[in-house]
């Protein structure tokens, strides 16, 4: 895939059809999973913008790891940052040449919108890939939006992928970058000192269980948590037997890929460790936001913790949003829909820090 502005300019143009046209240029019909119908726009990215591949853009099946990485790559590159988020990314490195952020090992993408809420916390975001793929530039577009929207800055940092490194090596890696982040959270923009997490897909699953060992520390949590998404279980059966109808570009048979090579062998898929959602008890986590898709074989996953979160009093809020699959955060700045999914989970998020402060009595559950 060539990443050239002229191609996403006129990716745009076509995606701006109506939704029938769209649907015709994909082979016609409408793919629908579940009783849910899938974005036309989704749709045509997948069976004609994409279709010319040899195999399918962004499936992990029957194709080499470093093949799928350099798509993913490839995918990120071409959509960039959404015209519509008016923000400034900086990239964090402890070789940066005068750093304002003092020597340390974390490297990442730091997102600063051009307007920063008074009372925003920082939001440290483990970037999409479930733990084998890319680094922060997979979430670049979803943050820059969400950041836009949010008016708080976002940290997406860098964490050893498998198979090389496999767990636990991104889970000390989420928790080092979050302590990094609370020690220089006004310097990294946040004014209120705060420090949030969140994490896509694996990502989801490391900040579930830093707030979970935080909490076993007795260690500040953070302000609030944010599941896209999210990988809890990966010993759930359910990920091998869902069907791939209109799961694009992440359908089951990726996600097992991505978890055999995160895992490993030696690993028991079902240890609270690596699959949060395993844990016997979820009392006194940080307030939540959980969003999960319409065709994504993830969702009762997410539907499930939520409702834990709820049975343990945690203040949650669970979205779901139907027209679209899992993976839809990597198109934020192109397709319509996953925009303003976005931009409803930044004002979800917002309302739910507010109405926190204003109130510690109930939780808070929105459908």
């Amino acid at each position: 895939m060539r990443t050239s502005f002229l191609r996403l300019w006129l990716l745009r143009q076509v995606l701006s059809l109506p939704a029938a046209c769209l649907r015709f240029f994909a082979g016609g019909g409408v793919v629908y999973s579940n009783g849910r119908t899938l974005d036309p726009q989704i749709q045509f990215l997948w069976r004609s913008w994409f279709a010319g591949a040899s195999t399918q853009p962004l499936s992990l099946t029957g194709k080499s790891l470093e093949q799928a990485r350099q798509e993913w790559q490839d995918m990120a590159a071409l959509l960039g940052t959404p015209a519509a988020a008016r923000v400034r990314i900086e990239d964090i490195g402890a070789e940066a040449v005068g750093s304002p952020y003092g020597p340390s090992p974390m490297r990442g993408l730091l997102i600063r919108p051009a307007a920063i809420a008074d009372d925003a916390p920082l939001l440290v975001f483990f970037h999409q890939g479930g733990g084998v793929l890319g680094g922060p530039e997979l979430s670049r577009a979803f943050c820059a939006l969400f950041a836009h929207e949010a008016r708080c800055p976002v940290f997406i940092p860098e964490y050893r992928l498998a198979p090389l490194y496999r767990f636990p090596a991104a889970c000390e890696d989420a928790r080092a970058a979050f302590e990094w982040a609370q020690a220089n959270a006004f310097r990294l923009g946040a004014k209120s000192g705060g420090v949030a997490v969140g994490g896509a897909l694996t990502g989801a699953g490391l900040a579930a269980r830093l707030c979970l060992d935080l909490r076993r520390d007795f260690k500040p949590l953070p302000v609030a948590q944010l599941l896209v998404t999210p990988l809890l279980d990966l010993a759930d059966p359910a990920i091998k037997s869902g069907p791939p109808t209109g799961q694009w570009p992440l359908a089951p048979a990726d996600i097992d890929i991505l978890i055999s090579h995160y895992a490993g062998a030696g690993v028991d898929p079902a240890d609270p460790r690596i699959s949060p959602a395993t844990e016997g008890v979820l009392a006194g986590q940080p307030r939540t936001l959980i969003v999960s898709a319409g065709l994504d074989g993830l969702a009762p996953q997410a539907e499930a913790f939520a409702r834990r979160l709820l049975a343990a009093r945690v203040r949650t809020i669970y979205r779901r949003y139907d027209t679209l699959p899992l993976g839809f955060d990597l198109f934020a700045g192109l397709v319509d829909d996953a925009s303003d999914a976005v931009r409803d989970m930044a004002g979800l998020w917002t309302e739910m820090l507010r109405r926190v402060r204003e109130t510690d009595s109930e939780p808070l559950d929105v459908a």
